[in-house]
């Protein structure tokens, strides 16, 4: 030890290794080290093979950056609480000699939903369920009103900014700071990042976690609060507040998202208020946002400056690629503010010294915009040039000087890691989609099949097997639901059922199903159990259905869909219609048909439930477009679980009143199962208003005996979200 410098000398011969274990603290001889080297370094490699979801395969060319990426952000994350860091350094300088030094070993809201979308698009989604659930916990702890821009990764508040005046900085850019005076900003963007994270995270979970939502309806809350505010913005100028674009914009994405997130799950919210305040932002931003003088979107209100941020505004759907307005803005932004071909954030004062260099993630959102208009090549080309602004470990700093090629302010930087994975997987999208094109048409022995109408064994018997429990339902559930969020299109709003066919995860859920060959279903004896078994297997038993017959569209396409497809447990064979009508029924007799499900020896008879519960009709809803927002079903939760059901059901167009009219629209479930919700409609429509808000309540209880009953047409369509 020489001067607080720790120096070792030792030597090797070829082929042989040494082994360092760097700990903080004391340590005793006899005690054994936490984690060893070779368990990191397999834990590192098991992480990155369970990213699930089509994009794997198809990573080609970029697949060590992609993956180099991934552990960057995975390196970043706080795994206690699942923060997410925006850096891991502190005043590394975004111009040498100047003052642009910050500590950005935090955690930004912002940078963590652009996280989350990178994590989403490869198939990681634990990280991205911690985060939304560490934020909640960060809104029950200090209250919706006062939701700050970023914390510290333990989720502290104060982040009090200090110059640490004993030392020069790097490369003499003083001043070196610790904490970050930017915590006490007003920045009304992060509104829409946390509620576009929340449809992601809807998209690729197949639901919202009903804790959760008074948390994302607050947040759509503040933004109908705040958005004709001026504030910081995005850069956290020092020179505001002002009224900046994107700000706007982005309160319009959270209020846009927040109703897709309530329609899609039939979720309480105050929709006819924020769709006035979205439409009064889209009015205003049109108005007020666009310069004709400039010929583009500008930074803020009242200027002609350009911000490379309103390159989100078509990535963020605010307006489609092809609007002129949105064509005319990607023009001008390349034009003016790209050099040696990377593009700055924008050139107007920012109340700080010195002028910064290219920042990376601006250079990745031109790319997926580039894609967007069809431009694949010419952004595959920026795409490369731009990738030679990491390091030889291929690794990215926030900015980038391409005349020297200097690494400029803090590293590595989730920023631009994220901005690479989203860019990479856009172009790997665009050429998948060629490819698609081209498919070929189903099989005349796939036509075949749909339209024959001879059983489909899902599941085979087995021998053999090891005896299974009640809870083969559950664990098929999970598996299945993750499948569906990892294969979901975001672009296109549904699962690629085909591509999840063909995938290794989908084999080992093949092989789970042959389990149920060896669980007795007569040991289940209360109805409780009997439902959440049933309901569980039901839903899935659909889902099985549509990957086997390969269902584009719906259901409807296959002759005798519900009582062909069948998965045999305790060596009995089950169709949907046995579950259904024979099961959970309580062996009623089919709507169409006039006999019962099952005969009078059926000895399956012994497996109906004791009392007939009407609420099993609003989750057996997965043969179309309205599953509720359920993982699963348990015993234990099933009557609040069916209760989310109905309501779910009944808020996604089940039930329309016009009360101009004194008409009620009801989904045809109650037109064709009108005996299993009351004995006549003054009886039906009580039992169907308890599940409605106090309005449509207090007005159907009010008017049983003169409402005018209509029925909507059943939507079939399956695979597909509510847009």
């Amino acid at each position: 030890m020489n001067q607080g410098t720790l120096i070792i000398t030792f030597s090797l011969n070829e082929g042989e290794k040494a082994h360092f274990n760097f700990i903080y603290g004391l340590k005793k001889k006899e005690e054994k080290f936490f984690c060893a080297a070779s368990e990191t370094g397999q834990f590192w490699k098991d992480w990155l093979t369970t990213c699930l979801g089509e994009r794997t395969a198809l990573w080609a060319d970029y697949h060590a950056m992609i993956t180099r990426s991934l552990l960057v952000l995975k390196l970043l994350t706080f795994q206690p609480t699942g923060a997410i860091s925006a850096a891991a350094t502190t005043s590394l300088p975004e111009c040498l000699g100047g003052e642009r030094n910050w500590d950005y070993r935090f955690t930004w809201i912002r940078d963590a939903s652009f996280t989350l979308k990178a994590m989403f698009s490869l198939g990681h989604l634990s990280e991205a369920d911690s985060f939304i659930h560490w934020l909640h916990g960060i809104y029950q702890k200090y209250g919706f009103d006062v939701l700050q821009i970023m914390y510290s990764l333990e989720g502290e508040a104060n982040l009090k900014e200090e110059v640490l005046t004993h030392l020069k900085g790097y490369k003499n850019s003083r001043p070196v700071r610790v904490g970050n005076s930017a915590y006490l900003q007003k920045q009304w963007d992060i509104y829409g990042e946390v509620m576009d994270s929340a449809l992601r995270l809807s998209d690729y979970a197949g639901k919202i976690d009903e804790k959760l939502w008074p948390f994302f309806v607050n947040i759509c809350q503040l933004a109908c609060k705040n958005w004709f505010k001026a504030d910081e913005g995005i850069w956290e100028v020092r020179n505001g507040p002002f009224h900046f674009v994107y700000s706007k914009v982005m309160c319009w994405v959270a209020l846009d998202r927040g109703m897709t997130i309530a329609r899609r799950y039939g979720l309480d919210a105050p929709l006819a208020q924020w769709q006035k305040v979205a439409d009064d932002i889209k009015r205003e931003v049109l108005e007020k946002g666009y310069s004709a003088n400039a010929n583009s979107f500008t930074q803020r209100y009242g200027s002609d400056e350009l911000d490379a941020s309103l390159l989100l505004l078509p990535l963020m759907k605010f307006l489609p690629v092809d609007d002129w307005r949105v064509q005319s803005t990607i023009s001008e932004i390349r034009e003016n503010l790209m050099k040696d071909g990377f593009l700055k954030r924008y050139k107007v004062q920012d109340g700080l010294k010195g002028e910064e260099e290219s920042f990376l993630i601006c250079n990745f959102w031109l790319i997926e915009c580039l894609v967007l208009l069809g431009q694949v090549e010419e952004a595959k080309e920026i795409f490369n040039l731009t990738g030679k602004a990491a390091n030889h470990l291929g690794l990215f700093s926030e900015e980038y000087n391409a005349q020297n090629g200097e690494m400029l302010g803090n590293f590595p930087q989730a920023f631009s890691h994220i901005g690479y994975i989203n860019a990479a997987i856009s172009i790997l999208n665009a050429e998948k989609k060629k490819v698609k094109e081209k498919k070929n048409a189903p099989s005349l022995s796939m036509k075949m099949r749909k339209l024959i109408p001879t059983r489909v064994f899902l599941n085979h018997k087995q021998k053999g097997l090891t005896e299974t429990s009640a809870e083969i339902s559950t664990q098929l559930k999970i598996l299945l639901n993750t499948l569906q969020g990892a294969f979901f299109n975001t672009e296109e709003g549904k699962v690629n059922y085909q591509e999840m066919k063909r995938s290794k995860s989908f084999q080992e859920y093949l092989e789970l199903t042959k389990r149920l060959n060896n669980f007795n279903p007569f040991i289940l004896k209360d109805d409780d159990q009997k439902k959440a078994f049933w309901i569980n297997i039901y839903n899935i038993l659909i889902i099985h259905g549509v990957i086997e017959l390969e269902v584009q569209r719906s259901v409807m396409e296959i002759v005798n869909f519900f009582r062909r497809i069948g998965y045999f447990i305790g060596g009995l064979f089950f169709s949907p219609d046995d579950i259904e009508h024979g099961i959970l029924r309580s062996n009623h007799k089919h709507p169409l048909l006039p006999w019962k499900q099952f005969s009078r020896n059926d000895q399956r008879n012994q497996l109906i439930i004791s009392k007939f519960d009407p609420r099993i009709h609003f989750s057996l809803v997965c043969g179309a477009s309205s599953c509720p927002p359920i993982e699963f079903y348990d015993e234990d939760k099933i009557n609040r679980q069916l209760d989310i059901s109905a309501r779910s059901f009944l808020n996604r167009r089940g039930i329309i009143l016009d009360s101009k009219k004194n008409i009620l629209y009801l989904s045809k479930i109650f037109q064709w199962y009108s005996g299993d919700f009351g004995s006549n409609w003054p009886e039906r429509l009580t039992y169907i208003a308890d599940f409605t808000n106090n309005e449509k309540r207090s007005y159907i209880k009010n008017h049983l005996d003169d409402l005018k009953i209509q029925f909507l047409p059943y939507q079939w369509n399956l695979n597909e979200t509510l847009k």
